[in-house]
């Protein structure tokens, strides 16, 4: 919530300096001991025109905007159902579904026609945290529609972290925060020149400082006067702009949900003199749309038709996620200065003057402007073009994709219940029906298809796969079902002894746990991997606590089943008293109270499931394991400290006898125990089910025999198991069991 906001009542005051032109003074060069974001907005003004306002200026807005949430959920990394449905009913005045967007595609929805919709109140969204106007709805390329949105208040970015280049020409900036106004230069903070003929001219919006550094987009930027000199700016993962700019391969940022201009029709030619935004001056600015070698005859002079520059970089902002708006598209004032978007007086308003992507020109032989770039003044209603080097308020725009950001609802949970839509898809893979019933027939015949035995995942695929629609089978045809904002293999069915239906789920790859938060202050790596337990081996060896004992080891105490609010896996471990929260659906080991033989995690033995001489630890919470001898002493046992604490996890690491190796319901000859392994497994995974694929192995919970300092994994390629120290990094993916029978139950 930002008090500054702009459908807040307040109160501004503005100082505006007249320059007389004819001097063409230049606006001061910011002083290179401050910080790059320290406002030097005061005092530092030029008007290409007669400053409307002279004398202190009050504005006061007393218009009402009709208010939507926070649309991003930051834990399951995915759209919010309930505030996306709902933005996208106040922009479009129409309603979609899950499976059925078509009332918003193939329509182009401007600002004006947004506000008809909402009793003339423009629309306010809350996405990653900020605050945004919503401004048009248009179709990509590829005939996705999407929503444009436009920061409120570059305020909101105030303590904000942003790289900076402290002011300075530095091709070297460093992490900061943006000061209380959120201002930074349009180009490095080098003095400017009348160099429009230059390869990379200052005010070039393709090369320039604040696309590339400021809103994080990386690239070439240029620092020094005409681009005698540049630097290269590489994206990184703890700017503000971070979530909107940096894509992942399991969708799990903003980013991956945004579409580039170069995928967006309107943005490709632009004319501010054609729609009469232009005040009068009769020639287009640079920088507003990204086509190549335009016309020069419709700017003032071939020198500031910056589009022939393309080999130099002009056309590089097309392919940003994030970039600074045309005076042509947020337009300037109501009726002749009114752009792409019909933008009001409450959309463009701010409390310090912000930046457009859009380069100044000379007219009238006012040749001083060559270095300026055009930024909206905070009166609402005017427009002027400082030097390159003034510090602005930042105000981006983005490109929302509906069809993916709908798409990545597609998740069995929604906050407080199960999606019944999602769940009713997941039933019809599991039974291998395509017909359209109810969840309750669906589990019925589920039910009864697994009686008093299990389904393996190797039966679930061929199910899965004899339905039509395959939205939840992935390349390789195995059902993954998206649950909490994870991706899961559908690794095992069975039934308790209430004949609730029980589906044991594994995460699919540990690489998606990538930037999400692993504790409090840290955030899993690019693999999703971590150490098995702490320390140099050997870590603890004691009479009652060893190293590799999987009940006491790191990943289940710190990781699995801590109450850190922040972690990802939070949500599958919290509870409520009204079955509002994920960890009420799923089932602890000890809680199963499986059938006879079906008590696996009880009974579990890698010497009758994979034909191992001697049974691992780890594997069985049981306390009647016999582990034989010589293996006995030093294998871990019931009275070892919190052995089989584990047994009371919502989320557990699998185990050798689990996962199995190698080849589907085949035999392997392991050279080294001279001893034929059948590798199937209690789950009978397939390779591609065992395969991690960001080539890092994942650790099981099963410990080594006879070194009490070494864990068994799964090889990257699902083919073959081994073993590390317990200090090893690996990608981690843990299972769960999902009461389906519950989950039906409260599904809405």
């Amino acid at each position: 919530i930002f008090s500054f906001l702009i459908c807040n009542n307040f109160k501004v005051f503005f100082n505006f300096v007249t320059i007389n032109l004819n001097n063409a003074n230049k606006i001061n060069q910011a002083n290179s001991n401050n910080n790059a974001l320290t406002n030097q907005n005061a005092n530092n003004n030029e008007d290409m025109q007669d400053n409307p306002q002279n004398e202190n200026s009050k504005i006061t807005n007393t218009s009402a905007c009709v208010s939507v949430g926070e649309i991003w959920n930051d834990i399951t990394k995915q759209f919010k159902k309930t505030e996306l449905f709902d933005l996208i009913k106040k922009s479009t005045n129409s309603t979609v579904t899950l499976s059925d967007i078509s009332a918003i595609k193939n329509r182009t929805i401007n600002a004006n026609t947004m506000r008809s919709y909402n009793a003339s109140k423009d629309i306010l969204v809350t996405l990653g945290g900020l605050q945004w106007t919503v401004t048009y709805l248009s179709q990509d390329i590829n005939g996705n529609p999407i929503l444009t949105l436009w920061l409120t208040s570059s305020k909101q970015l105030s303590g904000k972290s942003v790289y900076s280049n402290g002011g300075t020409a530095t091709a070297t900036p460093t992490k900061t925060t943006f000061n209380s106004e959120g201002t930074s230069t349009y180009n490095s903070g080098f003095s400017p020149s009348n160099t429009p003929s230059a390869g990379r001219p200052d005010a070039m919006y393709g090369t320039s400082y604040v696309r590339a550094v400021t809103l994080n987009n990386g690239g070439l930027y240029t620092t020094a006067t005409g681009g005698s000199s540049t630097a290269t700016f590489k994206k990184k993962n703890d700017s503000i702009f971070s979530q909107f700019t940096v894509t992942t391969n399991y969708k799990i940022n903003i980013a991956d949900y945004l579409v580039t201009p170069s995928n967006v029709s309107w943005q490709y030619y632009q004319s501010n003199r054609d729609l009469g935004v232009d005040r009068g001056v009769g020639y287009d600015f640079p920088n507003e749309g990204y086509a190549l070698n335009q016309n020069s005859s419709k700017y003032y002079s071939s020198s500031f038709n910056y589009s022939t520059k393309g080999a130099y970089g002009y056309d590089t902002w097309k392919d940003d996620l994030i970039w600074l708006p045309s005076l042509t598209e947020t337009g300037w004032r109501d009726g002749d200065g009114i752009g792409i978007w019909y933008t009001s007086q409450n959309q463009r308003i701010e409390t310090i003057w912000s930046y457009f992507r859009t380069g100044s020109t000379s007219f009238n032989g006012y040749t001083s402007y060559t270095s300026r770039v055009i930024f909206l003044t905070a009166n609402k209603e005017w427009w002027s073009n400082p030097e390159v080097n003034t510090f602005i308020g930042v105000r981006p725009a983005l490109h929302l994709n509906l069809t993916t950001a709908v798409a990545s609802i597609k998740d069995i949970w929604n906050e407080t219940n199960f999606y019944s839509e999602n769940l009713n898809k997941v039933l019809n893979y599991l039974n291998g029906n395509n017909t359209a019933t109810t969840n309750a027939s669906l589990l019925s015949s589920l039910s009864s298809t697994i009686g008093s035995g299990e389904i393996k995942s190797i039966a679930i695929k061929t199910n899965a796969n004899k339905v039509t629609n395959k939205i939840f089978i992935n390349a390789n045809s195995e059902l993954v079902i998206k649950f909490g904002g994870l991706y899961w293999y559908a690794t095992f069915l069975t039934k308790n002894t209430s004949g609730q239906v029980i589906l044991t789920l594994w995460l699919s790859d540990s690489d998606q746990l990538y930037l999400r938060n692993k504790t409090s202050s840290a955030v899993y790596n690019v693999y999703g991997s971590v150490s098995f337990n702490s320390g140099s081996p050997p870590y603890k060896d004691g009479a009652s606590t060893i190293s590799n004992n999987y009940g006491n080891n790191y990943v289940r105490t710190t990781l699995l089943s801590s109450g850190n609010t922040t972690s990802v896996f939070y949500p599958y471990l919290k509870t409520s008293t009204n079955k509002t929260a994920m960890g009420d659906f799923i089932v602890s080991p000890n809680a199963l109270n499986m059938q006879d033989a079906l008590n696996l995690q009880k009974t579990q033995t890698a010497k009758s499931t994979l034909g191992f001489r001697y049974n691992l630890p780890n594997e069985s919470y049981s306390n009647l394991i016999n582990y034989s001898n010589p293996y006995k002493a030093l294998s871990l046992s019931a009275s070892t400290t919190n052995y089989t604490a584990w047994q009371n996890d919502k989320l557990w690491l699998p185990s050798l006898s689990e996962v199995g190796l190698g080849t589907n319901n085949t035999i392997s000859t392991n050279t080294t125990a001279s001893n034929n392994l059948r590798t199937a497994g209690l789950w009978g995974l397939s390779t591609a089910q065992r395969s991690n694929t960001n080539k890092t192995a994942t650790w099981l919970r099963s410990g080594h025999i006879t070194d009490k300092n070494l864990a068994y994994t799964i090889s990257s390629d699902g083919l073959d198991y081994g073993y590390e120290t317990i200090n090893t990094q690996n990608g981690i993916r843990p299972a769960l069991h999902l009461n389906l029978t519950l989950a039906c139950q409260y599904a809405s």
